[in-house]
């Protein structure tokens, strides 16, 4: 077995504090209260109620459904020697891109809604990372690259 150590390793991924146990029992809880809530205006006389229940219940579970497909995304960053690989998920699809840390540079664009991306470019080629991250923590992981990276970095 070899043992590897690298110089710089950040991962990454979306806060999904719930369980796949945990989601069901979210959407049966809230399944069972609107049904209820259904009922008892449908004995009422405004049985058009459950239809709109039936609607509600959809656009729950698919929520849930789409949070759930995406709960193993990750994003890892790392830095080995001069190697610096980007290696994305996104529900079943993983990416990899290995840039030369020489000529790896950090840049910060301005989206239309104010929020600030980082991207990783080199040769025309370039990966927006820390989409799970925070805008100040977006800030500080471009200022780490940057640090780590370019013709500064003497490894």
């Amino acid at each position: 077995m070899v043992a590897s150590v690298v110089d710089y390793k950040v991962v990454a991924k979306p806060n999904c504090s719930l369980s796949p146990s945990g989601r069901i029992g979210v959407v049966a809880v809230l399944a069972i209260f609107s049904l209820t809530v259904a009922a008892g205006f449908s004995f009422a006389g405004a049985w058009m109620v459950f239809p709109f229940a039936g609607l509600e219940l959809l656009a729950v579970g698919y929520a849930f459904y789409h949070v759930g497909r995406h709960a193993e995304d990750y994003e890892s960053i790392t830095i080995d020697g001069d190697q610096l690989a980007v290696e994305q998920r996104d529900h079943n699809k993983i990416s990899r891109v290995v840039f030369h840390c020489y000529w790896a540079r950090v840049e910060l664009r301005e989206g239309p809604d104010g929020v600030r991306h980082v991207w990783l470019c080199s040769h025309g080629r370039g990966v927006e990372v820390g989409r799970f991250l925070s805008d100040p923590q977006r800030l500080v992981l471009a200022e780490q690259l940057r640090r780590r990276t370019g013709p500064v970095y003497h490894g």
